[in-house]
């Protein structure tokens, strides 16, 4: 691992933590000022892969055959700011840079998400984000088709506390919905939390309503 560090670049072992008990060995990374846990070395029991509701660029039978995962995750002097845009970047930069170097790496998992994502696919959309491009909401989100119709976010919660819907009305058209939902998820990251309503015009003219849902759980896309 230590090699595969010094080959990705940027990225230092700062500290390496043995095997204990029921615990596998890890190593503690540091990229860009932070540093984050690589847990599940040998020895010692690795951890399960996580189940997922929402996959990208994975094919189907790909994970079953898979029994081991790694688990990376911010180092203890950061558990206060998870949830920031700037951790988040970095942690993903840093496990794009290790996808890379890990041969047998087969995807990357997202656990408020629930999604399941290709390492091309994940490191073409993080390092297009890196690079100045849109947020990766195909990915760090998840899009479902609830019961009535609409289509609902998985894993903006994590961001801002509250979860995108585009009612039925929007809807009818999952392609067009998925591409009107991830274009708003990317503005909802960086606005963060929606208190109040607010108009927006779309990419084709139709003018649109946000606005919270009444438990503030959800932001709610609807025709003005």
């Amino acid at each position: 691992m230590r090699a595969k560090c010094d080959n990705a670049g940027r990225i230092a072992v700062t500290h390496e933590m043995p095997a204990n008990g029921e615990r596998a060995a890890g190593f503690e990374l540091l990229r860009d000022g932070m540093t984050f846990d690589l847990i599940g070395m040998a020895p010692g029991p690795s951890p399960a892969p996580l189940q997922s509701r929402h996959r990208y660029g994975v094919p189907e039978d790909l994970i079953e055959t898979r029994k081991a995962a790694l688990i990376l995750r911010p180092g203890l002097h950061l558990e206060g700011g998870a949830y920031s845009l700037p951790v988040v970047r970095v942690m993903m930069d840093l496990a794009c840079a290790l996808a890379r170097e890990l041969d047998d790496l087969c995807a990357l998992a997202w656990r408020p998400a629930s999604s399941l994502v290709g390492v091309e696919f994940f490191c073409n959309s993080i390092t297009h984000w890196i690079g100045g491009g849109p947020f990766p909401a195909l990915g760090l989100t998840g899009l479902a088709t609830a019961p009535d119709g609409g289509l609902q976010s998985e894993g903006l919660a994590y961001f801002i506390g509250q979860e995108l819907r585009v009612e039925p009305e929007l809807a009818e058209d999952k392609m067009l919905a998925a591409q009107l939902a991830v274009r708003l998820i990317n503005q909802l990251v960086y606005e963060g939390r929606m208190e109040a309503p607010q108009q927006i015009v779309a990419h084709n003219g139709m003018r649109l309503l946000m606005a919270p849902s009444i438990n503030k759980r959800f932001i709610r896309v609807r025709r003005a």
